[in-house]
């Protein structure tokens, strides 16, 4: 059974977060890119871009703080 188009944008964007986070050596409680930032640099919408963070959010990976960004939780135990 073939995965779904939309799921597999939503798992690569998850590891081009990932990756993202690493090139820019972002530590823990830094602000991450924008999601305009974020959708430009790696060229899908912003609603995708906002899933992947929704889901990190989930994991307890990054932190959304209403009005003022997205920041990177403490990654310890991930």
């Amino acid at each position: 059974m073939e995965e779904k188009p939309a799921k597999k944008i939503f798992i690569q964007i998850v590891k081009q977060l990932h990756d993202l986070i690493a090139e820019q050596n972002i530590q823990e409680g830094q602000k991450l890119p924008s999601e305009r930032v974020l959708s430009e640099q790696l060229q899908v919408g912003r609603s995708s871009v906002r899933e992947a963070l929704r889901s990190l959010e989930l994991l307890g990976l990054i932190e959304t703080r209403h009005g003022g960004g997205t920041y990177l939780a403490s990654m310890k135990h991930h």
